[in-house]
């Protein structure tokens, strides 16, 4: 239930895309076309306005680059103040409702994470799965890491090349990690009680017997008894000394080896039963693990 309502919650929240519909300005920058994966820039100029900022999917980073001005905020209670101006970030955080004021035309660039990658650069900061990450408005900071991140990303959009996407990919990670270090106040899961129990071990162990010929997830299996993806993999390999991939693996062989002895089924058949894409991968797969062809196996068996 809690799934759904958070599902539900994040479908009602405003993607990059959409802000124009409540900041009205010229667009001068727009990577949405370029496929960038959790991340986006988009450059606007605006006149004075206030503008009410909707509950956002993503966290928003402002980089300001005309003359000075004051920006005014709210988010219900009293108002802030702060002059910005080139060389000057704000940040919005995501699911919350504010209103922005400024009093004279500005020159902005935008840049949205989404909160997926947040959480994906926690695991790797903190080698563990985050509880929740809070991250508040700052109306006015000085931040050239931060700037010179956008900067790059501009001169992608602009310029491309070779190797893009990998260089797409480390600016958001670095920008990323960089929010978490100076901005964010993360929540950490409890190592304590993430060994399995008795009941989970075997409902493991029941689901992987009777998913052998079915495309089995890691999202499945930790899906089973309630675990993140993350604290799965790394319970999993402690308790059964093997990754889930590879113990999957193990127990396909071990199938197979029982179907090879008992019965004199077509080769193709026993690769489909055991979750082979083909028989070709299943011989190959089945000589690596056991040193003999399936046939060869077949014979000696």
């Amino acid at each position: 239930m809690k799934k759904f309502r958070e599902a539900k919650m994040e479908r009602l929240l405003i993607s990059p895309d959409r802000i124009p519909e409540w900041i009205p300005g010229t667009t001068t920058l727009d990577s949405s076309g370029c496929n960038w994966n959790g991340i986006t820039l988009k450059g606007y100029r605006y006149e004075r306005q206030d503008a009410a900022i909707p509950p956002m999917r993503d966290y928003m980073i402002v980089a300001y680059d005309g003359a000075p001005t004051t920006m005014r905020r709210t988010s219900g209670g009293p108002w802030q103040s702060a002059r910005v101006e080139k060389g000057r970030i704000s940040l919005l955080t995501r699911a919350e409702e504010s209103t922005w004021s400024w009093s004279e035309p500005i020159t902005v660039r935008h840049v949205y994470l989404s909160h997926s990658e947040l959480e994906n650069a926690a695991l790797s900061v903190f080698d563990r799965d985050p509880k929740s990450i809070e991250i508040n408005d700052w109306l006015s900071a000085k931040d050239p890491c931060i700037l010179n991140c956008i900067q790059l990303l501009e001169n992608e959009l602009k310029n491309g090349g070779i190797g893009q996407r990998l260089i797409i990919d480390a600016l958001r990670s670095q920008i990323a990690v960089h929010l978490l270090r100076q901005y964010a106040k993360v929540s950490l899961t409890s190592d304590a009680n993430s060994n399995f129990s008795p009941a989970q071990r075997q409902r493991i162990i029941d689901l992987v017997e009777s998913c052998l010929g079915e495309n089995l997830s890691l999202e499945d299996m930790a899906a089973s008894i309630g675990f993140s993806q993350f604290h799965f993999s790394r319970q999993f390999k402690a308790e059964f000394g093997l990754a889930p991939y590879a113990y999957v693996l193990r127990k396909r062989i071990s199938k197979a080896q029982e179907m090879l002895r008992k019965g004199n089924a077509p080769l193709k058949v026993v690769a489909l039963d055991c979750g082979f894409a083909d028989q070709s991968h299943f011989s190959r797969t089945f000589r690596k693990m056991t040193g003999a062809t399936p046939a060869e196996f077949r014979r000696m068996a």
